[in-house]
């Protein structure tokens, strides 16, 4: 820790973050929190995931994505979850809902484990996905964003390919934006065969073409 601080510069320079794995006495405690935008440490009561498990997850590619290390604020009822790439993300614990017949929450025995994947309260668990999806504005709209990738539907084609074109859904002649967004959204499994020979006329390919994109 001696050497770490001796190399830093006097002022913070850009976004410096710092996983600490061993502790530090108040005063250096103080100065890192200072040198570091975010400092994540075992003296802030985080529990941190297995030596093993951190280096992959911070060696990963979608390490935001993914936590290291979780604290309960308990004056707060919040748990504080910690990212791959340091940011820390609060959840209030009346977040995390139980079933009548389903495990209890233990607060006393917070973990985050499977490579980062799953957030532990005693038996309880959650989906790292599912509280970033919760709570991350970003994250959500990246999410929704593979999903329409990943959409194998006809609705889902037909968006790819309108936006490939640069077409907004407003831009297909003797249809409404509302029919296009149906048709895109599911809601219309099997659009009339004008219909879709208007929107293949407009996107400039032949209509049974439409869902192999």
């Amino acid at each position: 820790m001696q050497l770490l601080l001796g190399t830093l510069p006097r002022r913070p320079v850009g976004d410096q973050r710092l996983l600490s794995l061993e502790g530090a006495d108040g005063d250096r405690h103080g100065v890192l929190h200072v040198l570091f935008r975010f400092v994540v440490s075992v003296d802030d009561g985080v529990r941190l995931s297995p030596t093993d498990e951190l280096a992959e997850i911070l060696g990963s590619a979608n390490r935001a994505d993914l936590l290291i290390g979780a604290a309960l604020a308990r004056a707060d009822d919040v748990v504080i979850l910690y990212r791959g790439n340091l940011d820390p993300l609060v959840v209030p614990l009346r977040w995390f809902r139980t079933r009548p017949d389903g495990p209890r929450l233990d607060v006393s025995d917070l973990a985050v484990t499977d490579f980062g994947q799953t957030v532990l309260l005693g038996a309880y668990e959650a989906a790292t996905d599912a509280i970033l999806y919760e709570f991350d504005d970003e994250y959500r709209q990246r999410a929704k964003r593979r999903q329409l990738e990943t959409d194998r539907s006809l609705g889902g084609a037909l968006r790819r390919l309108r936006l490939q074109k640069g077409l907004r859904q407003s831009d297909f002649p003797g249809l409404t934006a509302k029919e296009i967004a149906r048709i895109e959204r599911g809601e219309v499994k099997k659009p009339q065969q004008r219909t879709l020979a208007a929107i293949a006329k407009r996107l400039g390919v032949a209509a049974k073409e439409i869902s192999t994109y």
